[in-house]
């Protein structure tokens, strides 16, 4: 007996020493030289048990009973970063720990770099990140300025490039200086379970900067990615917080799923685009609450000639969002990413938004808003529950400069700018002349089984329509204001059967 308990001793002994590191799968980043004191830089001896893992064939590069302090790490293919839970993999506050790094593929102005970030990967395959630990990046150290964070010198947490098979989970990523995942190009993705805090302004009722400046720190941006499965995820950013883009006119956001999510953001919960230069297809979000945000719940847009089909929102619940709830724009900001890229006209058709409900909702008024020539299509609103503020509530808005004061109710403009080649945001109309919702420039729009109501006091209609094509109401309860003689209003609404007549 005495024997055998010798015997299992030593066999323990062994597997966390660094001979039995190649037969046990396991990199402990002890035996590497790790000292897990916060205060020690440890990000070769990190680095070093992540090479002889990926050398070896792959395996689990294990951080647990410590705080580590890194600059950048590289992870490579078929190496599992593990962060146990209690452990810690902090960010170096030096921004000279983080190098730029010669890249085969073109950054956010289309340089072949990259710029500052905690853990990168690049042409990596079968490569995670897991744990019940916690990756912070420090981002309360550096300063920089609020946009372009790929040249601010305030660096992300994740960027992985080019990368397949890739597995995120349980992690907690907090405190970024930039955005604090970034996947560009990437296939094949599984998202699960992760937190990530990584807000700097953190009441929602003070203006966006009222305590600190802003970062970008966006919670997940997924770009040009395809087969990816987002789920069980809790995102507090300040910025957006899951957010899709393509920077390359021939690259795609395609095939992703996002269902069980819980966000809050100091700009948009869920959103699609804002940099659009690609397409974004079969998408679907789903079993998602959005709260505390400050622009827009849910929005969809391509204003750099992306083109959006087959998107399906569903079963989405919204509380005190500031901006509005819903908004769909296609535009033609004409923005480029690539080095001699030229944009396109944009498509944005076959949406299908249900089952959502909200309340505490800003007094803006959602949108679904093409521009002239170019009408959005074949848009669908099913049971939608929305409470708005109402239009007595002073709006809350980020101006150009970046800050953020209060205004005074405005008197309704009837005569809704197009601003074709504007930042899209729901704010960017003003009050629009529907406390409900407001649709201009469409193909193929149905709104059904809608319930639209306020609190206050409201001098809008409920629903204002101009210049759509086959547009169909039905099963509509709102709210109507003494003040609006119409609860509907229609203006060039054409093949509309049914429909109350069109001024």
């Amino acid at each position: 007996m005495h024997r055998f308990v010798h015997i299992l001793f030593f066999s323990l002994l062994l597997a966390v020493s660094g001979f039995a590191q190649k037969p046990s799968g396991v990199w402990d980043v002890f035996a590497t030289g790790a000292k897990g004191d916060g205060k020690t830089m440890d990000t070769k001896a990190i680095q070093i048990a992540i090479d002889r893992c990926h050398a070896a064939g792959g395996g689990k590069v294990y951080l647990h009973n410590g705080t580590f302090l890194s600059g950048t790490i590289y992870l490579k293919s078929n190496v599992t970063l593990y962060v146990e839970a209690g452990a810690i993999l902090l960010g170096s506050a030096d921004v000279n720990d983080y190098p730029s790094t010669a890249s085969k593929y073109p950054a956010y102005g289309g340089e072949l770099v990259t710029e500052k970030m905690l853990i990168y990967a690049e042409e990596a395959h079968h490569i995670a990140i897991t744990g019940r630990g916690i990756i912070d990046g420090r981002g309360d150290d550096f300063n920089g300025p609020y946009l372009s964070p790929s040249f601010s010198g305030r660096p992300r947490i994740l960027h992985f490039r080019n990368c397949d098979n890739i597995q995120v989970r349980d992690i907690t990523l907090r405190n970024s200086g930039s955005w604090v995942q970034f996947y560009q190009s990437c296939r094949n993705m599984v998202i699960d379970g992760i937190t990530v805090d990584s807000r700097e302004n953190k009441d929602i009722e003070k203006p966006r900067h009222a305590d600190a400046k802003g970062r970008n720190t966006d919670g997940m941006d997924l770009v040009d990615c395809q087969l990816v499965r987002v789920s069980n995820c809790f995102i507090n950013s300040g910025d957006d917080a899951i957010c899709l883009k393509s920077l390359s006119p021939t690259e795609s956001c395609r095939d992703i799923t996002i269902t069980n999510c819980i966000v809050s953001s100091n700009a948009s919960g869920i959103k699609i685009g804002t940099e659009t230069s690609g397409a974004f297809e079969d998408i679907t979000v789903q079993n998602c609450t959005v709260f505390d945000t400050r622009v827009d719940a849910i929005s969809i847009m391509t204003v750099d000639g992306a083109r959006i089909e087959r998107v399906t929102i569903a079963n989405i619940s919204v509380r005190n969002v500031k901006g509005t709830a819903i908004f769909v724009r296609l535009g033609a900001r004409n923005r480029t990413y690539r080095k001699n890229a030229q944009a396109t006209a944009g498509m944005l058709k076959d949406v299908l938004i249900e089952n959502v409900q909200g309340t505490r909702i800003g007094g803006y008024g959602c949108s679904i808003t093409g521009i002239p020539g170019f009408p959005v299509e074949n848009i669908t609103l099913k049971q939608i529950r929305l409470r708005f503020d109402g239009s007595n509530i002073p709006l809350r808005s980020d101006d150009d400069t970046r800050k953020t004061a209060p205004i005074e109710p405005p008197v309704v403009n009837p005569m809704v700018p197009e601003k074709t080649d504007a930042y899209p945001r729901g704010e960017m109309f003003g009050r629009l002349p529907a406390y409900g919702f407001y649709i201009r420039h469409g193909r193929n729009v149905a709104l059904e089984n809608l319930s639209l109501d306020y609190a206050g006091e409201e001098n809008r209609s409920a629903i204002v329509a101009e210049d759509v094509d086959a547009l169909q109401i039905r099963d509509l309860k709102a709210k109507a204001s003494p003040k609006v003689p119409e609860l509907v209003q229609l203006k060039n609404v054409r093949n509309s059967p049914n429909m109350p007549k069109s001024n």
